[in-house]
């Protein structure tokens, strides 16, 4: 008996579709600074031009100010994301948010968004958020505490992450082909070229060197 005509469309399209597709595979970044030292701290970008399902946007993040820090130091989001900001501290906050070119200065402080959150008081805790349209790096800082900074990446990549402290990050869900590996890190000077790298089916792994020398946070 022959397959009914829809049924049988149904079968040629599902095995076009199983031909066709590329596998999705791994890909290991270590991050080395100008030293040869592993870089924490550092976004990972990765671009790919060959056609495959990729991973769901971030879209929410929240980052806490606590002990006189911005946490975590860089958070990484996309484009249209809402970030939340909220003083565990039991004294005021401002929180500065702006674009920020190399060198780490803001590069139109007339744009940055502002929010002043108060200290928390028992259980009660103060929160803002704003949503992030630009993609690209801001600086977070405080009017009330000058050595506070922190970092937030507006990716246009749909695969990025934080290096972390032995400078390794692992972007999950890349289709299998040819790629380039982008860096961008709190204390860059000048942006780096980006790496060319080779995804394999069974996963790849790149170390990428810098020129970057990081500096010491107060």
């Amino acid at each position: 008996m022959r397959p009914l005509p829809c049924v049988h469309a149904f079968l040629t399209t599902s095995l076009l579709v199983l031909a066709t597709a590329t596998p999705a595979a791994d890909l290991s970044v270590r991050v080395l600074d100008k030293s040869g030292q592993p870089l924490a701290d550092a976004v990972v970008l990765v671009d790919s031009a060959v056609p495959g399902s990729q991973p769901p946007p971030v879209m929410e993040a929240t980052i806490r100010q606590e002990k006189m820090r911005f946490k975590p130091y860089v958070t990484v989001v996309h484009t249209g994301a809402r970030v939340s900001f909220t003083n565990l501290d039991a004294w005021d906050h401002h929180v500065i948010l702006g674009s920020v070119g190399p060198g780490g200065f803001y590069l139109d402080a007339t744009q940055n968004q502002q929010m002043r959150l108060a200290g928390k008081v028992g259980e009660t805790v103060a929160r803002d958020s704003r949503v992030v349209a630009k993609p690209g790096a801001y600086l977070l800082g405080c009017h009330l505490h000058s050595s506070m900074r922190g970092h937030l990446y507006v990716a246009d990549s749909p695969w990025s992450r934080v290096s972390e402290a032995d400078g390794q990050a692992v972007l999950t869900g890349l289709p299998a082909g040819p790629a380039r590996v982008r860096i961008w890190h709190p204390d860059q000077v000048l942006e780096g070229a980006p790496t060319a790298v080779e995804v394999g089916a069974g996963g790849s792994a790149v170390t990428v060197n810098t020129a970057i020398i990081t500096a010491r946070r107060r």
